[in-house]
């Protein structure tokens, strides 16, 4: 469908425009003006996609500091809690999923615990299977690092049968 519309830019030129729909608003415009409109946009557009690089930065080191607590609590209930599971499952609800953690730092935080038994990798998947034990209970969860995230409700809290 065309359309013969009239445009006003910058309260000095009307230019007349016989066209489509789509391309009334940028056909209007003198083709200089036109790239100088684009400009800005493009610059924003970048200017937003480095402004998130910090936030990347800031987003590891939130779920740093979220394992990191979550690793000190566990240690503190590995070592006192000896026949419950359930402050186990409810540490577990409050802290999970883990995103966004940088996965070699991930791994050093947990290496950090006095109950940290084994920390495994699937090479297909990148997924590190990490596990805790005091000989009673057993703590695992899995850090996908590709994905730089864990399962949301995918930690699992177990007895040990002796």
């Amino acid at each position: 469908m065309t359309e013969k519309i009239f445009m006003t830019y910058m309260n000095a030129t009307v230019i007349s425009y016989q066209g489509s729909a789509s391309t009334k608003a940028i056909a209007g415009l003198p083709t200089r003006k036109r790239l100088v409109s684009f400009v800005p946009a493009g610059l924003v557009a970048l200017m937003l996609s480095l402004a998130q690089v910090p936030n990347a930065r800031a987003d590891s080191d939130t779920c740093l500091a979220k394992i990191k607590s979550y690793v000190a609590e566990l240690d503190i209930l590995l070592l006192e809690v000896k026949n419950r599971l359930a402050p186990y499952n409810e540490l577990s609800e409050r802290y999970f999923p883990f995103r966004d953690c940088e996965p070699q730092a991930l791994l050093e935080v947990v290496r950090g615990s006095k109950f940290i038994r084994s920390i495994s990798h699937h090479a297909r998947t990148d997924a590190y299977f990490i596990h805790f034990s005091n000989g009673n209970a057993i703590v695992s969860f899995t850090y996908y690092a590709a994905e730089k995230k864990s399962n949301p409700n995918k930690y699992n809290t177990t007895w040990v049968n002796k």
